[in-house]
């Protein structure tokens, strides 16, 4: 996480400037001090200040320390008594030794004379110096990077973990030797200002702030630590002050993902520029959008212009221009339906405008539940009521423990029942898959092709409508529907010509259902489909799912991989109840991102289709709509159960609370059931 802030390289100039290297050899921490910020040391002291110059010398042979005395070095400070070697016989047994090499009065004069001992010092003990004055203090300076205390050479360098090679995580498990931190043991057990690196990395971005702030560096960071503290004033503004440094990117919440990528944006000081975000409020809690408006609004004070691509009626509420397309998805969408002022657009009668006017509203299913079932679960050992039967909501700011919380919620009611369900991003990593082949549409249509009488006349097997096997693909593309061209660099895809991107091969795309090839087919919407296989359940039931959460638009040949979140949480929603036969809980992350009011309202209406099957439905959300179409709620805060109980009667509680001005907003587009 602190990649984002580029904390690691800030820390990686501090290390090499003013770090206190750590010897693996003996455990000590040493400072490398170039000679001329010694001389500059020296300037500072007072006229007449006397002092020894001392070179700090590891516990010797004797046969060293005669080298030492044959070339006249007989002074030492042997546990802080002066002795003379050449007089006296020296004692194997001490704990510090080091050699006299000057004994020096401060002076104007005397700078030549310093200079010179310092020199001696890189010939004689590769530039360990200790300066004590006869006060008492000691001063510590390292010319080489070698260790102060043994001599044995320092790893200077900001180095990367040899077991995960600077990764931290193998997947999603912490390295067992850096811990997640990426560096290797010298560099976290080294220090800047006191601190050891491997500490800073675990400090909050609030603690990191501190640190900042309390600590004095070099001028020629100042630039850098301004940008630093602006960028996490931003991070402290929205919340996030509680994020270690060292938090991996995957452990983040939506929330936290998104407001860090605002940050980014918002942290550098432009004038004059465009701005163009997509869907900045999404994983935002009410108080997040409060403030993410406010900042909205300063960056347009700077001379800035802002584009936004939004369904949050509060956020185009705040818009000076508004520019409407549609007039549906898929392609049906993309025409300029509106281009106004705000005042203007509101008299306008377009599908959005009549939600912003008013003249449309989405129908709650809220209301008191007084005659339904609970289920009881104990969650880190307190219990948690879930409505069965219901839209059971589990709410609470970015960073309150919400997310963590639903995955203990979903692991939980799984070992008590295994007719579980939930969206997963993992299901898309096949981002060339189909449409059709995701949802298995075209598992039941190649039932149907394969009986045809053309393909039993020509001796096809269901392995004739695979896109994968060789008897089905087509063979110019692999079954890849594209040919991918690569030269200096530059990658290009072009539409295979031989299946005009279909990926199987002719013989089956000219095949005739209805008096439509195959390969007419495929080009199809969902809804064009419905008609022709209406009398055919499995796929009629598909269909039916399909458009009722409003993707009758999606093309059968579509790439998931090109599809927006909201259309991949239904989609896998859709697939997931078919493939699991008997469902009695669906578990939904975010379900409403990147929803327009009315794919909302389509959404709950078919939610409502399910709940009559006696589905329960546990949703994770952050948008305000989703507590109005609830039944029931679990808030978390500070990673407890702040609230468990029914909407009805949260919302009561709410008017105490600060976000309840924020919350009732919302309430103007819904038309609530008695």
């Amino acid at each position: 996480m602190a990649d984002f802030f580029l904390i690691p390289r800030f820390l990686e100039s501090l290390f090499l400037e003013k770090g206190e290297y750590y010897c693996s050899s003996c455990g000590n921490l040493s400072r490398i001090t170039n000679i001329n910020e010694v001389i500059k040391w020296y300037q500072t002291l007072k006229e007449g200040t006397k002092f020894y110059f001392l070179l700090p010398l590891p516990q010797s042979s004797s046969k060293a320390l005669e080298y030492l005395i044959s070339q006249g070095y007989t002074k030492y400070l042997i546990d802080g008594e002066e002795v003379d070697l050449s007089e006296e016989e020296f004692l194997a047994d001490f704990k510090t030794i080091y050699l006299i090499l000057d004994r020096m009065i401060k002076e104007e004069k005397g700078i030549e004379r310093f200079v010179e001992d310092l020199r001696m010092s890189l010939f004689l003990n590769n530039g360990r110096v200790v300066i004590k004055l006869k006060s008492g203090e000691e001063y510590f300076f390292n010319l080489r990077p070698v260790c102060l205390v043994c001599g044995k050479p320092l790893f200077i360098n900001w180095q990367k973990c040899d077991v995960c090679n600077g990764y931290g995580y193998k997947e999603k498990i912490a390295c067992k030797k850096c811990k997640g931190l990426k560096l290797s043991p010298n560099v976290l057990e080294s220090k800047v200002f006191g601190k050891k690196i491997g500490e800073l990395l675990q400090l909050t971005l609030e603690e990191f702030y501190d640190f900042l702030k309390k600590n004095s560096f070099y001028e020629d960071l100042k630039l850098w630590i301004d940008k630093l503290l602006f960028k996490i004033e931003k991070a402290l503004y929205l919340e996030l002050g509680y994020l270690k440094l060292c938090t991996p990117v995957f452990q983040l919440t939506v929330g936290e993902r998104k407001i860090l990528e605002l940050i980014q944006i918002f942290s550098i000081d432009l004038r004059n520029c465009l701005y163009i975000l997509d869907e900045p409020s999404l994983g935002l809690d009410l108080t997040k959008k409060e403030k993410l408006i406010q900042i909205l609004k300063e960056i347009k004070k700077r001379e800035n212009s802002i584009i936004l691509i939004e369904h949050d009626p509060w956020l185009i509420d705040q818009a000076d221009f508004v520019i409407e397309l549609g007039p549906c998805g898929g392609e049906k969408g993309g025409y300029l339906i509106a281009a106004c002022s705000k005042a203007e657009y509101l008299k306008q009668n377009t599908l959005t405008s009549e939600y912003l006017a008013g003249k449309r509203k989405i129908k709650s299913t809220l209301k008191q539940q007084k005659h339904k079932d609970f289920i009881t679960l104990s969650i880190d050992g307190g219990e948690v009521r879930l409505l069965k039967g219901g839209i059971n909501l589990v709410y609470g700011k970015v960073g309150s423990g919400k997310t963590r919380f639903f995955e203990k919620l979903f692991q939980e009611l799984k070992k008590h029942d295994e007719n579980v369900v939930s969206f997963e991003v993992e299901s898309f990593k096949k981002r060339s898959d189909w449409v059709v082949s995701y949802i298995g549409l075209w598992d039941e249509l190649r039932k149907i092709f394969v009986k045809l009488p053309s393909s039993r006349m020509k001796g096809l097997t269901n392995k004739h409508f695979s896109f994968v096997t060789k008897e089905g693909m087509c063979l110019s593309c692999k079954g890849k529907g594209k040919k991918v061209y690569e030269s200096e660099g530059v990658k290009l895809e072009v539409l295979c010509e031989s299946c005009m991107g279909k990926r199987l091969n002719p013989e089956v795309l000219n095949l005739e259902y209805k008096g439509f090839k195959i390969a007419e087919l495929l080009d199809f919407t969902i809804e064009e489909l419905a008609p022709i296989f209406s009398n055919v359940f499995k796929i009629k039931e598909k269909i039916l799912q399909l458009s009722n959460l409003g993707l009758g638009y999606l093309k059968l040949s579509q790439e998931v991989g090109e599809l927006s979140g909201g259309e991949k949480v239904r989609l896998s929603l859709v697939k997931r109840i078919f493939s699991k036969g008997a469902v009695k809980y669906v578990f939904l992350e975010y379900p409403f991102q990147g929803l327009h009011l009315v794919d909302i309202e389509n959404f709950i209406k078919w939610i409502k289709i399910l709940l009559e099957k006696d589905i329960t439905f546990i949703i994770l959300e952050t948008n305000p709509f989703a507590i109005y179409l609830a039944d029931f709620i679990i808030e978390i805060k500070e990673k407890q159960v702040f609230y468990n109980g029914s909407v009805a009667e949260w919302l009561k509680n709410l008017q105490k609370r600060p976000e309840y001005r924020a919350l009732k907003r919302y309430e103007n587009f819904i038309e609530r059931e008695v």
